[in-house]
């Protein structure tokens, strides 16, 4: 296993603006702003980064907050809301993260085949991508080292676009309208051009410090794609008119200065977006077969001598070769933000959760307010249904159908999550409501107490009490384990073996210890617990059994969903008689 060695600017924030300011921005924003006008691309880049911003901001206090280990967003989903829901959202997003390799070196090659016509696409497309596994293969640091250059590369490549003036004397068309897509429709190919940050959150297991360097890496990364995808529209919009905007993906090299500076940051800013997600997804993958969601997890969650996911890596390059020969640049980015839009509003759900429950383990240093993570989350749902209510719909039922696989095959999550937090609260919130509203006999169900001396008795009686309370009632059993100090325990015993009151070796005498008490109840109300029916057993300590059943009457008495139903068994002692008369008064 190798150190985690990666900082913020090597680790987040270039594998995130690299792939930020990708494919999309250099052959899809000219047609974005050519088929819906300059003012309905800035409203489709606003929309968009109000789902990553508040996405990024949800991260960051969560990364605040807990330890996280790899996987980036499944880490941070799986430690808040359980290895189940980390299974539902993790695989998906790590489909999402593999398509998008497919819709980098798509991009790629539309730009390569543009000076050389001649190439066959397909052929053209997989040698990128088996190039690009070489280097995911030997190692993340070979691969962070590439992409500088390719930022400088990029960085020339957007001077020398501003520099360009076309054929200048456009007027600036605000407003558009196709007949062939809709304005959802261009923002569904526009959004995967904000979605870098997931390579950027990926990397978390392979960070000196993910607490500090995952929200500043990745919320100085949103915020300069944000300036940068605003002027590059502005100027789009400035030097050339709807109509070859529209008709010409690779304008953006027709209008710069120096074209070939264009070129060649296309095709690095798209192999780097595509490297950086070949680096990230098959971490995610190496994560949850660690975690044991996915199958062949030993294969799968292993890493070489140098702390490299190998096996994740030959898995990932195999289903993006299979998307790069039935997907196509438009149909792959509409698939992507569809998946992206999943994570990002599970992230912000998870955050508004963990605030809106006021769990004292929630105590992020980097705070934020509840609104954020509920307009994040509320966004993210809303715009899968005004993009394809269908396929939003179909997402619905396949995330709850992956989380009931993972909750079948009975994982236990080895961490704290916040689940039982949740539900405490709106368990605290409906036992306040129905204690202000009045009480009545249709609302009446069986609440039974029992008090258990010896529980191996009682094992004949428990399908009976079951009948009596199933379906709604509920169950609570106690004992009492019996406080006598030293000498005058032995004392107390011996006179009473030597009168004839008790027989100290009877099995109706209670000579187990609280823990060993206490796990025979719970064995004892197991298949009662098993049906779904609410159990409770415990032990309390007290000087006799009376006194320990009248302390914890008058402490149930106090609860909510009091007992109303005390169960007992007569006893043919006499003195177990008297005392179950004292005990009915």
């Amino acid at each position: 296993m190798s150190e985690k060695k990666f900082g913020t600017f090597s680790g987040v924030f270039t594998p995130s603006i690299l792939t930020i300011i990708g494919v999309i921005m250099y052959l899809r924003l000219g047609w974005v702003v050519g088929t819906v006008g300059l003012g309905g691309a800035l409203v489709i880049i606003l929309l968009s980064h109000v789902a990553t911003i508040t996405t990024g901001l949800s991260l960051s206090s969560m990364t605040t907050n807990v330890r996280i280990g790899a996987g980036g967003f499944y880490s941070l989903v799986s430690r808040s809301l359980g290895l189940e829901a980390g299974g539902a959202i993790g695989i998906p997003l790590y489909f999402s993260q593999t398509f998008s390799i497919a819709l980098y070196i798509i991009g790629f090659t539309e730009a390569w085949v543009r000076i050389f016509p001649s190439h066959d696409v397909r052929l053209i497309s997989t040698l990128v991508l088996l190039l690009l596994l070489m280097l995911s293969y030997i190692g993340a640091r070979v691969a962070m080292r590439v992409q500088y250059l390719i930022m400088a590369i990029v960085a020339l490549s957007l001077v020398s676009f501003f520099l360009g003036k076309g054929e200048g004397g456009h007027q600036i068309i605000l407003w558009t309208r196709s007949t062939e897509f809709t304005f959802w429709g261009v923002f569904a190919i526009f959004f995967p051009a904000v979605t870098g940050i997931a390579a950027g959150a990926a990397m978390s297991g392979d960070l000196k410090d993910p607490r500090r360097s995952l929200p500043w890496g990745i919320l100085s990364a949103i915020g300069i794609g944000l300036i940068i995808y605003v002027s590059v529209a502005w100027w789009y919009a400035k030097v050339a008119d709807p109509e070859q905007l529209r008709s010409n993906y690779t304008i953006i090299m027709d209008v710069a200065l120096w074209r070939w500076v264009v070129l060649a940051g296309i095709m690095g800013a798209t192999l780097s977006s595509a490297l950086g997600s070949l680096v990230g997804a098959p971490r995610v993958l190496m994560a949850l077969a660690h975690d044991h969601l996915v199958p062949f997890n030993k294969t799968l969650g292993t890493r070489s001598q140098k702390g490299e996911p190998r096996n994740a890596v030959l898995i990932t390059g195999i289903l993006v070769e299979s998307s790069l020969l039935f997907g196509s640049l438009d149909s792959i980015a509409s698939l992507l933000t569809m998946f992206f839009l999943i994570t990002y509003g599970t992230i912000n759900a998870a955050v508004f959760i963990e605030k809106a429950t006021g769990i004292p383990s929630f105590r992020p240093s980097f705070n934020i307010t509840l609104a954020v993570p509920l307009v994040g989350a509320l966004w993210c749902g809303s715009i899968m249904f005004l993009i394809n209510p269908v396929f939003a719909a179909v997402a619905i039922v396949v995330i709850p159908f992956i989380y009931m696989v993972q909750v079948k095959r009975g994982l236990r999550t080895p961490w704290g999550d916040v689940r039982s937090a949740l539900f405490n609260a709106i368990a605290e919130w409906a036992a306040k409501t129905s204690a202000r509203m009045p009480q009545h006999a249709k609302s009446w169900k069986p609440h039974l107490m029992i008090p258990v001396e010896t529980p191996a008795y009682w094992t004949s009686l428990i399908t009976f009490i079951r009948d009596v309370i199933f379906p709604g009632g509920t169950l609570r059993v106690f004992s009492v384990q019996i406080i006598k100090e030293g000498v005058e325990n032995k004392i107390s015993e011996m006179v009473d073996f030597l009168l004839g009151r008790k027989d100290v070796s009877a099995p109706t005498d209670n000579h187990y210890t609280a823990e060993e008490l206490e796990e025979q109840l719970n064995q004892l109300v197991a298949p009662i617990r098993d049906e779904g029916i609410f159990t409770a057993a415990t032990v309390i300590e007290s000087h006799n059994f009376l006194e320990g059943i009248s302390v914890i009457t008058q402490v149930m008495k106090g609860m909510f969903f009091p007992p109303n139903i005390m169960f007992l068994t007569i006893s043919e002692e006499k003195s177990k008689t008297e005392r179950l008369e004292k005990m009915i008064a």
